[in-house]
């Protein structure tokens, strides 16, 4: 075989483990904003019957937490009712089935502060009788 033919397969071996290490090296940054975005501070809190999903929130202090509110009941309108830690209300706000909302907080205060739906229909028990409340814990 010749010289020629040696060089081209070394060149084509040589671009192959170059491509291949940009390739690798591109992904690995990928999976870094990725895993970047999953540390985020914003929270999908879904609102069902009688349920937020999830319950139980955590975020450290000073840190600006997005909460998207999504009401997903059928014809159910929730409210997202949420106390500081000494029982005053940060956040009161309506949504009506099917509706979304997105709320920005910064809380500088560490603690647990409840959330909860207090929407009630007639004589029935409220939601947040019926289990609907949650907590966010500022750390």
């Amino acid at each position: 075989m010749s010289s020629s033919y040696y060089t081209r397969f070394v060149s084509i071996l040589a671009l192959t483990v170059i491509f291949s290490a940009h390739t690798a090296l591109a992904l690995s940054q990928e999976l870094s904003a990725q895993s970047d975005v999953s540390t985020s501070t914003e929270t999908v809190i879904d609102m069902e019957s009688y349920v937020f999903s999830p319950s139980e929130i955590s975020v450290a202090v000073g840190t600006p937490l997005r909460l998207l509110l999504r009401n997903q009941s059928f014809l159910v309108p929730h409210n997202f009712l949420l106390d500081d830690p000494n029982g005053v209300r940060i956040l009161d706000v309506d949504i009506s089935s099917g509706e979304n909302q997105s709320h920005t907080l910064t809380l500088a205060e560490p603690g647990i502060y409840p959330f909860y739906c207090d929407k009630q229909l007639l004589f029935f028990p409220t939601h947040r009788e019926e289990g609907m409340e949650g907590r966010l814990i500022v750390q």
